[in-house]
């Protein structure tokens, strides 16, 4: 039997069926006693990617991610010895090259994380770290208080900056008035605005939120955000860009860097140099740029995954155009990126009309690698939960109060029992399902 171009013996199906029933029991075991078996095996990690994947042809194997590495994912077969090999991406299921580009995106943030104290810096929060020491820094206010945008636009006439351009070593630097753009191949003026007008037009975005997002308070002259450009996508894979995403957000010490494929941008090389053709939206690069601009405490447990990357979708799928988020009519474009396809069919989580979603609670404190690991449903799933807490609670007075204990320092149930404030989960079921189901969208809770 050829799987996934691998030669694999017949027995394996026989095996696999006959001891399905004992693997999900092992699985259950294993996330409990995740702490136990890795100290025991070291293999920790791994138990936790251990996943079903897919062929094109709908063969299925059980398997570990061990590595990727360009255009190839090494897995480890549970079934043969442990035995690993390395397959063509390609050949698996749209489904599983989704999660292998979610597992090496996550992998990469855990190494930035370590090497530059990211982690250190969330679990200082409230201590003199993280958002604090940002804003008596730059003598930043809160603006919880501010009204929610219904529009939100910038000049596009702003001005671009040639900073350097040396050709000795391939680097290029430019800025906008937020914004530092490193580049390995020289652009003009004009390309470059064309492009950063997005980036600029996401960080007012988060700026104008009354979220007190402060790190998109912070004026340019005092600190820029860096992007890294890269002409070919090899060379955005070779500095850690995941295969076959559209841009990523690093994190280096609670600032992080975002990284990006000229491609992208709408950037190609033409005869009398490189121009701008992009004629749609791209949801990825807002999404990256609002990790970047997203203070360290919404990544703590508690609010990581469900309202870290529901924050990010959010403002990822509210209509753009030339420099404008028309947050005024977000409302029709989430509700058709989560339940089908988006706009024009240009990407979506397509969980339809009809969601069964687990125990909130659950969901709400789930691990980050939890969470990713069912990307799809969940980030989809974070986006509508997201969405209510902003415009569908009569007031938002809730929210302010789960973020600013989260400034605090509060974190896992500490800080969801003051966005609960009262109430308990399955009184917040009902209170979401109601919301949503008056938009079209009916949502049962496990």
């Amino acid at each position: 039997m050829r799987w996934a171009g691998l030669e694999l013996k017949s027995e394996f199906e026989l095996e696999l069926a006959s001891r399905l029933l004992l693997h999900i029991w092992v699985i259950m075991f294993v996330f409990r006693l995740v702490a136990i078996l890795c100290l025991v095996s070291g293999f920790a990690g791994q138990a936790l990617d251990a996943r079903t994947f897919t062929d094109k042809k709908g063969r299925e194997i059980k398997a570990d991610i061990v590595s990727v590495d360009g255009d190839s994912v090494e897995l480890k077969i549970i079934k043969k010895g442990g035995k690993t090999y390395m397959i063509p991406i390609s050949k698996l299921s749209e489904t599983d090259q989704g999660f292998i580009k979610e597992w090496q995106r996550n992998k990469e943030s855990e190494k930035e994380r370590k090497a530059d104290g990211h982690e250190e810096e969330a679990s200082s929060a409230g201590r003199g770290g993280g958002t604090m020491a940002l804003m008596d820094k730059y003598d930043l206010k809160d603006n919880y208080d501010a009204d929610w945008p219904r529009l939100v636009s910038i000049d596009i006439g702003m001005d671009v900056s040639v900073i350097s351009e040396d050709e000795g070593v391939s680097k290029f630097i430019y800025h906008s008035p937020n914004y530092e753009f490193v580049c390995d191949v020289a652009l003009s003026k004009n390309v470059v605005k064309k492009f950063a007008v997005m980036f600029e037009a996401t960080r007012e975005f988060c700026r104008l939120l009354p979220i007190s997002t402060m790190k998109a308070h912070v004026p340019g002259e005092q600190f820029r955000h860096k992007i890294f450009l890269f002409e070919t996508k090899e060379a955005y894979m070779q500095n850690g860009g995941p295969p076959g995403s559209a841009g990523v957000f690093m994190s280096r010490g609670g600032n992080g860097v975002v990284m990006v494929p000229l491609t992208s941008l709408g950037v190609i090389k033409g005869k009398g140099g490189y121009r701008f053709d992009y004629d749609g939206s791209n949801k990825t690069l807002p999404h990256e740029l609002t990790h970047q601009l997203c203070d360290v405490e919404y990544f703590s447990s508690g609010s990581v995954g469900w309202f870290s990357e529901g924050l990010a979708d959010y403002i990822a799928t509210t209509p753009y155009r030339s420099g404008k988020f028309m947050v005024r009519s977000n409302l029709d474009e989430i509700r058709d990126y989560v339940t089908a396809y988006g706009e024009k069919g240009r990407g979506g989580r397509a969980l339809g009309e009809e969601i069964e979603a687990p125990d909130l609670k659950e969901f709400m404190l789930q691990p980050y690698q939890s969470f990713t690991a069912n990307g799809n449903f969940n980030y989809g799933m974070g986006l509508l939960l997201t969405y209510y807490f902003f415009q569908m609670e009569d007031n938002r007075a809730n929210m302010v109060a789960f973020l600013k204990a989260l400034k605090t320092g509060k974190q896992g149930q500490d800080a969801i029992d003051v966005l609960l404030n009262g109430r308990s989960y399955e009184e917040l079921e009902e209170q979401v399902a109601k919301a949503w189901k008056s938009r079209g969208v009916s949502i049962t809770f496990r």
